[in-house]
This record gives C-alpha cells, structure tokens and sequence, in this order.
C-alpha cells in the first residue's frame, strides 16, 4: 500500500506541440499524392470533398436559390476553353476576387483580397509552387491555413461547381485564372461545405490566414482611445479591416450616396495625425478591395481639403486616382462603419523587413466535457459549477515601452475560439472571457475545493467578454500584476473543444492553474460505525470462503463480496469484477502469493469501510451514486488530489455514460489510486515524497490495468 505523502510534478512544456510544423489535413500528403497520380497517369479526385451536393450545403441564405439538379462540377481545363487555364495570370492581386451570386462569402473574399497586399503571408496561404504546366498538372492543389493553434496543409481536386457553363461561387476577373476559386474550395473543405462559408467577419479568415488574434471594435461605442489603438496597430503592421452592416439581404452591396458599399470589408492600410488651422485632424487610409467605389466625403482624392496642407505632405498622403483607396477622417469613419477588426500578428511573423512582431502568443488547447469541466458563465443561478470551468494565471511583469511611467500598463488580449464553430449551426455555443485580478494567496492555494471557496470573492477587472462568434477577444490595458482568465460557455454541461489564444507584448509568465497530484497519506476521519458482530461473522465468513490454505483467491472474494456486501450496504452495485478482485490482492498481499490472509483480507476490509464512510457522506443527494461534484469532494477526503486530466480520464473510465459511479466502481476507483501512488512511492529513492515524470509517463501509469 501507499506510504504516507507522496507528490508527483509533472514536467515538460506541452505548450506549442509542433505548431510551426505544417501537418497535412485529414492525413492527406500533397507530394505522396500528386506523385501517385503522375506516376499511374489519372486525375486527383478527393474522397474527403466530393463533387456532391453535401460539399455544397444545405445552409442557404435564400432557401431553394440554387437548384443543384443543375449544377456540374467541371475542371478548370473544360471550364476555360479555348482558353488554357493558369494558376496565376500575372501575379495575384484584389481584381482577381470577383463574388458569386449564391454565395455569401464577401468576409472571406475580401480578406484574400487584402490579403494579396502582404505577399510575405499570400505565399504561404497559396503556395506558389503550382500550376495547370502539361507535365506538372494532376489535378490537385494544396492551401495552408492556420488552424487552432498549428498550420495545416489542405489537399483539394480541382472540380469547381459550375452553374450553365459558368463558376457558382468566386471567380477571376481573367477566366482562365483559378487560384481564387481553388483556394475558396480549400477553405469550404475546412469548414465541412461551402454554404458553411456564409455570413462571417473579416478577421476570422485573417487569423486563419496568419496565425494572429483577431479582435473586433464596435465603432457605436464610445472609445477616446480608437486612434491610438489604430496607431499601435498600424506600427505593428497588423491587419486590418472595416465593415458596414446590412438591415436586409437586399441591401447587400448597394453603394450609399457617399460611396461607401454596404454589408462590405474594407481594409485600413494607414493612419496619420495632422494640424490645420491650428486644430488636429486625425485621418485613417482605406482600401475598397474592388479596386473602384471610393469615398466622396471629407478628405477623398479630389476634396479641397487638401490645397490647404503643405505640398510635400499633400503629395506624400493623396493620390487622385481610381484604385479603390482614399482617406476619410475618423469621425466620419466612426459614424459610416460599424465594426473595426484588428488581427495582431503573433511574433514568427516577419514584417515586409524582416524583423519580428513584438508580440509573444500561446495556445492553450481546451474543452469544455459535461459534468467535468463545463461550469458556464458565472451569474447568481449558476454560480455553484463556475469555478469548474478551465483557469489560467497570467503573471504581467513588465508594462508596455510606451506606457505612462505614472501609471503603467501592459497590454494583454485574450482571444477564445471554439472549434468546428462553421461544420454544423446546432452545436454552436455562446462563450465568454472572464479576468478577475487574482491574489497571491489565491495562487498559493493546491486543492480545487479551497480555491473554489475563494472564486467568488475575486475582483474582475471588467465584463465579461461574449459573442455568438468563432472567436470572442478582448484586448485589456491592466496594471503589471497577477490575472485570472477563465473561458466558459453560457450554460453549464455544454460541451465543445476551444484553443485560447493569448498575446503578450512583454515579460509575462501562463500557467493552467490545477490541481498539485498528490496523496496525502491521512487517515480519513469519516467511517460507518461496525454493526454488532460484524467482525466476528467477517472472520467466519472469511473462513468459509477461503480455501483449505485458509487463503482467499479471486473467485473466492469475488463470492465473498458480493454476499457481504449485498447484506451490508444500501449503496447501488453492479458487484465486483473479477479484474477488480485481483488488483485488490495484488495491493493488499504482502506474500506474493495472489491470495489473500485473514490478516491481508481485514486490512482492506477496515480501507474499504472508511471508503464506503466517505462515500456515504459525500453522496449529497442520496442516489447511492457518485456524481462528477460529489466525487471531487470525497477524492480530497480519501486524501488523492488529482489534477484536471487524470480525474477526467478515470471518471470516465469508471463511471457510466451519465457520468455516474455507484459504489464498487468507486471502491475499484480507490483501490486503483491506491495502486498507482503505491508505484509512485517505491520511485522515491530520496524518500522526500516528491517524484518527477512527464506527463505521458504519467498518464501512461493511470491508464494501465
């Protein structure tokens, strides 16, 4: 048996996993591949996104709009003729991105569109390595994405939907161009179908085209520090777009009297701060992806205001030309868009220079399981299964350069992102960002029931962060100090798998705040009280059982049980295994002899009874089961303290599908902890109860038999 007091840390940095490194979606290699159909002369078909209407979608903006009995899927070679098809016809730029009829991807197409202004990321998107060349084509193409935290490489055929002869979604402003239309494909196999790609923002697709963080601004919100904000992201070269909203889907696209197209992305490349007449203008430069419908307001390309500004400055900022770029002055900006959408870069990402991003980001790779760890938003109703949710510490230690030195602040923006958020409507949720400014003693605190006392009384440092998006972001200037986050879901038991995201400009430190594992070796102070002469029939009934050696094997302490228990214990039971049976003798034989003595048989008979004590106690609602709370609670006072995985891990092991563990199954739950710590203890060469083992190790000696 386990020795009193043992510890286990775990060590190795979890953290990244390979992110840098591309992985090939869904398994498929893009060289193997292509090599394979070169080699035995066919064209690529994709198995994972088949020319079907399922690949298409059913999602529609306007029921019935596309009538797929007509639809033909159709290579680029037999879409183009006469014409031969080409990857790229003259370098990639916005005026390749022209919208389909059916489709409502503009936020997507128009942040490729912008996209191709920043060759240093378009190259890595669409890899430049490809082309329609007789002897290189077959009929496959590959996109890189940046998915949840790592970079994946998107295999597609190139059979594109066609409608009369004519592509159904994007196309090329050339016809015979088609790296557009393919890479739309590619990005509708990510998310499960095309109309998945329906309705979205901007910066969605820039944090999959980049790897940064997304965060968007509502500009009907009063902000004194919006141009600052649009400064710093300007000098950090992050990307950046703007959109005005739609009332109605006939309003989609239409140009206002102003210039401006409604329910588009614009994409702001500049800001700049002048003085006239003694007043300070602050102007932002947008970009219509188009190409053309500029603005007409103040400071267009042909407004007077600009013969009032010195020469070289007015030649410096304004170009009169139709190229779908102009100025306009934020106040005028504030009141036409709605929403502006930041992506800040993350620190591999190189400027058109060469020199690194400022900021450092990680990936913190999640889920939210029912009855584990999924305790919703905190309000009064719900407040009791908060603090299971997921929780991180973010220690800020330095404030930000140009931070006021009477009260300095560090920037930190925390982006939540739920996972296969486009692949179905129905499972999506609504989640939130909470921060809370957290106390050393709050930190110093080992076990979740102590913590859990001390949640509530913590202070947040503002509202909680929600959108019924992909990503929800919240960017914070917070004093140097120690932060809680912790992401939920509106409703406790929601289930759904998130990476968070979280970017940092200087010396910081993240950690999961978990639980230490540990068994702390004391003896449990609850216990049934022994029924009149229980000892003495134990020992009689023991005898019986036992063979003529007077010890006890597998079958007969199965036999055993199962009868004194069904006369002893009002607690639900589906009896014991025999699996559970002989780990039981091996951990409580001391002889080695895979029997058990009357002496061996009375000490986990006296365990077994503080365990049944603990677990009458803690069954608050007298089912005779264990539910995930009540289970955390007797852990701690059976003395194991298990950190978030390896609880999950066994509850799911021994509990049913409701996540219930009636009383063997728990007494199978002891045994197995008392024989997992038992190996911990006899790795202690320095007897200092404190052993090192990563994580696989330990979770490998868990889930052992």
């Amino acid at each position: 048996m386990a020795s009193p007091g043992i510890t286990i840390r775990l060590t190795g940095d979890s953290d990244a996993k390979g992110a840098a490194q591309v992985l090939p979606y869904l398994g498929q290699n893009y060289w193997e591949l292509k090599r394979q159909c070169l080699q035995q002369g066919y064209l690529f078909t994709d198995p994972y996104f088949q020319a079907c209407p399922q690949s298409i979608g059913t999602w529609m903006p306007q029921p019935g709009l596309v009538d797929t009995r007509g639809l033909v899927w159709k290579r680029p070679k037999d879409i183009s003729k006469p014409r031969f098809p080409t990857f790229v016809r003259e370098g990639m730029s916005r005026f390749d991105v022209r919208q389909g009829r059916y489709l409502g991807d503009c936020w997507f197409l128009a942040a490729a569109a912008s996209l191709t202004l920043y060759p240093r990321f378009l190259h890595r998107v669409v890899p430049q390595d490809q082309s329609f060349g007789r002897e290189d084509y077959a009929g496959i193409f590959h996109f890189q994405f940046w998915q949840y935290g790592q970079w994946v490489d998107v295999v597609v055929d190139d059979l594109l939907p066609t409608v009369n002869g004519e592509l159904l979604f994007v196309y090329s402003a050339q016809n015979d161009e088609f790296w557009m239309p393919l890479l739309e494909k590619a990005y509708a196999k990510l998310n499960g179908s095309y109309m998945a790609m329906d309705g979205g923002f901007m910066n969605e697709a820039f944090v999959d085209f980049t790897g940064g963080i997304g965060e968007v601004l509502s500009l009907k919100t009063p902000n004194s520090k919006l141009f600052k904000i649009i400064q710093a992201a300007v000098s950090r070269r992050s990307l950046m777009g703007a959109h005005l909203k739609v009332k109605s889907y006939a309003d989609k696209e239409a140009v206002t009297a102003e210039g401006l197209v409604k329910g588009h992305a614009y994409s702001i490349t500049g800001a700049h701060k002048l003085s006239m007449e003694g007043k300070k203008v602050k102007l932002l430069r947008l970009r219509n992806p188009w190409g053309k419908e500029e603005w007409k307001g103040r400071w267009c390309d042909s407004s007077p205001l600009w013969s009032y500004l010195d020469p070289e400055l007015r030649k410096k900022l304004n170009e009169n030309k139709e190229d779908g770029e102009f100025w306009m002055q934020l106040v005028d900006f504030i009141r036409y868009f709605d929403g502006l959408e930041i992506c800040h870069l993350s620190a591999d990402a190189l400027d058109e220079e060469g020199t690194p991003s400022s900021w450092d980001i990680k990936y913190f790779q999640g889920n939210w399981t029912k009855g584990l760890n999924a305790g919703g938003m905190q309000n009064n109703y719900w407040k009791d299964t908060f603090w299971m949710n997921p929780q991180l510490h973010v220690s800020l230690q330095e404030p930000d350069e140009d931070a006021k030195k009477k009260n300095p602040t560090c920037t930190l923006i925390v982006s939540l992102m739920q996972k296969n958020w486009r692949r179905s409507s129905r499972t999506r949720k609504v989640t939130y960002i909470s921060v809370f400014q957290v106390s050393k003693e709050y930190l110093q605190l080992k076990s979740t029931a102590e913590r859990r006392k001390l949640l509530h009384s913590l202070k947040a440092v503002c509202p909680p962060f929600t959108e019924f998006k992909r990503d929800v972001t919240g960017y914070l200037q917070l004093p140097p100090g120690d932060y809680l986050i912790i992401p939920s879901t509106q409703k406790p038991m929601e289930e759904a798998e998130f990476t968070l995201c979280i970017y940092i400009k200087n010396k910081h430190q993240l950690l999961e705040i978990d639980e230490e594992i540990n068994a702390d070796g004391k003896t449990p102070q609850v216990m049934l009280p022994l029924k009149a002469g229980l000892e003495q029939q134990l020992e009689k009934t023991f005898l019986e059982w036992a063979g003529q050696d007077q010890q006890m094997g597998i079958a007969e302490l199965q036999g055993l049980l199962t009868k004194t228990m069904a006369t002893t214990s009002q607690l639900k039971m589906d009896g014991f295994s025999r699996e559970d049976c002989q780990k039981i003798i091996q951990l409580f034989s001391d002889s080695g002899t895979g029997r058990l003595t009357l002496h061996e048989f009375s000490q986990f008979w006296t365990k077994m009874r503080e365990w049944e004590g603990i677990f009458f106690t803690y069954d608050q609602d007298r089912s005779g089961t264990m539910n995930t709370h009540e289970m955390r609670m007797a852990l701690d006072a059976a003395g194991f303290h298990l950190n978030k995985q390896t609880f999950e891990v066994l509850v799911t092991r021994y509990s049913n599908p409701w996540l219930q563990i009636d009383f063997d199954s728990f007494i199978s739950f002891m045994v197995h902890l008392e024989s997992v710590f038992g190996k911990c203890k006899s790795r202690d060469a320095n007897q200092d109860g404190l052993i090192y083992m990563t994580r696989e190790e330990w979770m490998e000696l868990v889930t052992s038999p």
